[in-house]
């Protein structure tokens, strides 16, 4: 009953804020380019938006999903330069990046802490297609991209591995048989260097190339008082190759490969928020005390990534089917190292290297036969094998330090490898019984098989599991059956749909683990009901898109206490709901003015939390906090993690001549988000691991030829100068605070040929 009403709620509202409207704009998988020219045949009209969310391309408004979809143009206007800033025009997504690690959540649905390689995040992001199975190294660059779709709540079919979230869909630019390049050059505070460019090559009527690639450079927002170096800055070069050949109207292949290499000063630099003697650093002659924008640790170094893929996708198009296949390939390893204590003494410090190969099977046969009945089926197979090498040293062990990269001799150290091989196999049949009604069933059977292997060296087994093994190996296997089933009428302006999925985020491995684990992680299982309506105005000026939900939570993997090692472990110990109401808007006002809005309303909360991984404060006589220690806490009742109740933006867009033959255009976004945790109950009575409300304001401005030759741009990000986080820890040592990049500014110089 409650979420009928705030449905009915959120349904009134959009009826009488229709002329507060948002700029989504354009997106079309393969080619945003060609739809972008259609719009401006016709600036009156909002040009159709073409989405995959049920693995074939759609209008979005046709789809019975809650969909954001960004496109090419989008991503420039508003700078977005890596995938993570799509959260600013994305209702009900949180994408932090603490560490440089992905940490996504959609609906308050993400991996807590789930930094290793025995756990996938639940929310699935897939390249072209294919599945990418973590979240280091998924801070991507958006490199001739096409468009971005998210998929909010849980895709139990088609997306359906590990998306008990949702899922993130980044489709790159495909070659066409019309010649083409650009280049686009940025200059702006902090050292910001951006370069690149692409190339379009038609070979024949039948063949196409296409070559995009980017270097960047920023030097770093933070200064380290310590050593006088800047810190958190980042070098990248990333370079992608693409072949398509269609030799017939009904064959397509596409070859893609890449390469991408960053270099990272201190990736996980954050700044001591603890003074004495609850700062440890600080007990051993340590300095702490920082501005916002400072951190003041001893352990000086870089961290680095390195990656390259191949993706081939075959499509057969036979009239009544199509038969689509994607095999791809992944390499990538890196590292990420750490001050434990963040002040200036060598106390502890760890250095992790990362890495893996994925391999990846797709396969699908989509109907269209213009009757009662339409179908999809498929199946999916992914191999990966991963390792992670964790060494932990400093004073404070009575080990060995090393001031840079690498791993001293005499260190703790745990090598680990996981190999999934996962299985599925889905299908969705579509049954039109009357004219505008569709009813859809489908369903996905999944099966993943992980076997972990350990090499601890003496000195791990005797700090962390004193009499247990060197080296030990582990198994589990889950299976689980996730059903999907949807009501959609669409009426042409008005499409109304309901829908049930259940999601599935298999088990696995606690990793880094300096013991065998008595008993593996269970999978996570998601109940998801969800309303929407989407509507579209008879002159096609507006959209308005809103879906409210409700789901049910179980065998949440959550971190508690071992209280056998004085730890915390990932185990299958809570429930939780959540419930809400998101919406979207786009209006053209007039033929150069575009406004925009869209927001979600989240309430979340776990149903069962008990004893939950908390830190206790530890008191002096005096009442004053000089540490805190591994406790307990009932947090059932409490929100789930980077849940913010309210969030969402308002925007607008201006495209209008200027005279002699030039166009003006001038975007501007403002984003907002109540506060939320970045750990279950804010990590305890203390609840410093929490993020403030914030609004961020950004924008472009730029002037070029009316035929779109060449353009200047300016461009702000977090104009107010905002200071919040990327991430905020408890622990020991004190507490560690990752600060989000203050005010950015530039001008970018952009040609098309």
């Amino acid at each position: 009953m409650k979420l009928g009403t705030i449905i009915k709620a959120g349904v009134s509202s959009l009826i009488l804020s229709q002329m507060l409207v948002a700029n989504l704009a354009v997106a079309q998988v393969g080619d945003s380019q060609q739809l972008d020219k259609a719009a401006s045949i016709n600036n009156t009209v909002v040009t159709d938006i073409v989405v995959t969310a049920q693995r074939q391309s759609q209008s979005l408004q046709r789809v019975p999903i809650a969909v954001t979809s960004i496109s090419a143009s989008t991503l420039e206007d508003l700078n977005i330069r890596s995938i993570d800033k799509i959260a600013i025009v994305t209702p009900s997504l949180v994408f932090d990046t603490g560490y440089n690690i992905a940490q996504i959540y959609i609906r308050g649905i993400g991996a807590q802490n789930v930094f290793g390689i025995g756990l996938e995040s639940p929310v699935a992001t897939y390249i072209d297609g294919a599945y990418f199975a973590r979240g280091v190294g998924a801070v991507f660059d958006a490199v001739d991209v096409s468009s971005v779709e998210v998929l909010k709540g849980p895709q139990g079919t088609l997306y359906g591995r590990n998306a008990s979230g949702g899922a993130i869909l980044i489709n790159t630019a495909n070659p066409t048989r019309e010649p083409g390049a650009s280049a686009s050059f940025e200059y702006g505070n902090f050292g910001h260097v951006l370069a690149d460019g692409m190339v379009n090559l038609p070979a024949s009527d039948s063949l196409s190339f296409r070559v995009a690639g980017r270097y960047r450079n920023d030097d770093g927002f933070i200064t380290n008082i310590t050593s006088g170096r800047k810190v958190r800055g980042k070098t990248s070069e990333e370079i992608r190759g693409k072949v398509k050949w269609d030799p017939t109207a009904e064959f397509t292949a596409v070859l893609s490969a890449d390469y991408r290499h960053e270099t990272i000063e201190a990736a996980a630099s954050g700044r001591q928020d603890a003074l004495a003697p609850f700062c440890l650093g600080c007990v051993f002659g340590g300095a702490s005390e920082a501005g916002f924008y400072q951190v003041t640790e001893d352990y000086v170094r870089q961290d680095g990534f390195r990656g390259h893929s191949f993706n081939l996708n075959l499509q057969y198009d036979l009239g009544p089917v199509k038969i689509t296949g994607i095999t791809a390939y992944r390499y990538a390893s890196g590292t990420i190292s750490d001050d434990q204590e963040h002040t200036s003494v060598p106390l502890v410090g760890t250095y992790v290297t990362y890495g893996g190969k994925t391999f990846s099977e797709d396969i699908q046969i989509a109907s269209s036969l213009d009757g009662a009945f339409d179908f999809l089926i498929g199946a999916q197979y992914i191999r990966d094998n991963a390792f992670e090498d964790v060494a932990v040293f400093g004073a404070l062990l009575g080990l060995p330090y090393v001031n840079g990269a690498g791993i001293p001799d005499g260190a703790i150290n745990a090598m680990q490898t996981v190999i999934t091989k996962s299985y599925a196999a889905f299908a969705e049949l579509y049954i039109r019984p009357i004219e505008h009604l569709t009813l859809t069933m489908g369903g996905r059977y999944s099966k993943d098989d992980r076997h972990i292997s350990s090499d601890l060296n003496p000195l791990g087994v005797a700090v962390f599991n004193p009499g247990g093994p060197e080296q030990f190996s582990q198994s589990a296997s889950y299976k689980k059956f996730t059903p999907r089933a949807v009501i959609a009428y669409d009426a042409g302006i008005v499409n109304v749909y309901g829908s049930f999925t259940r999601g599935f985020k298999a088990g696995g491995f606690a990793a880094p683990s300096f013991g065998p684990q008595d008993i593996p992680i269970r999978p996570e299982t998601i109940d998801s009901y969800e309303l929407g309506v989407k509507f579209v105005s008879p002159d096609r000026a507006t959209r308005i898109n809103l879906a409210g939900f409700y789901y049910d939570y179980s065998d949440v993997q959550v971190s508690l206490v071992d209280t056998a090692h004085n730890s915390q472990i990932i185990v299958n110990a809570a429930s939780a709901r959540g419930k809400g109401v998101e919406f979207d808007l786009s209006h053209k006002l007039v033929e150069w003015l575009t406004l925009g809005a869209g927001g979600s309303y989240l309430d979340t909360k776990y149903t069962d939390y008990q004893n939950a991984a908390v830190f206790d404060p530890v008191r002096d006589a005096g009442g004053n906090v000089i540490g805190a220690v591994v406790g307990t806490m009932d947090l059932t009742g409490t929100p789930l993690p980077r849940a913010p109740k309210w969030s969402g933006y308002i925007s607008a867009s201006v495209k209008a001549p200027i005279g002699n033959g030039w166009t003006g255009k001038l975007n501007a976004l403002a984003h907002f988000s109540s506060s939320y945790l970045f750990n279950p109950g804010a990590a305890g009575e203390l609840r410093t691991d929490r993020q403030k409300s914030t609004t961020i304001v950004g924008g472009s401005a730029s002037i070029g030829p009316d035929t779109g030759e060449y353009q200047i741009s300016l461009y702000v990000d977090n104009l107010t100068k905002e200071k919040y986080y990327t991430n905020r820890i408890i622990g020991g040592f004190g507490i560690n605070s990752l600060v989000a990049a203050p005010r950015t500014y530039g001008v970018r110089l952009s040609a098309e040929f």
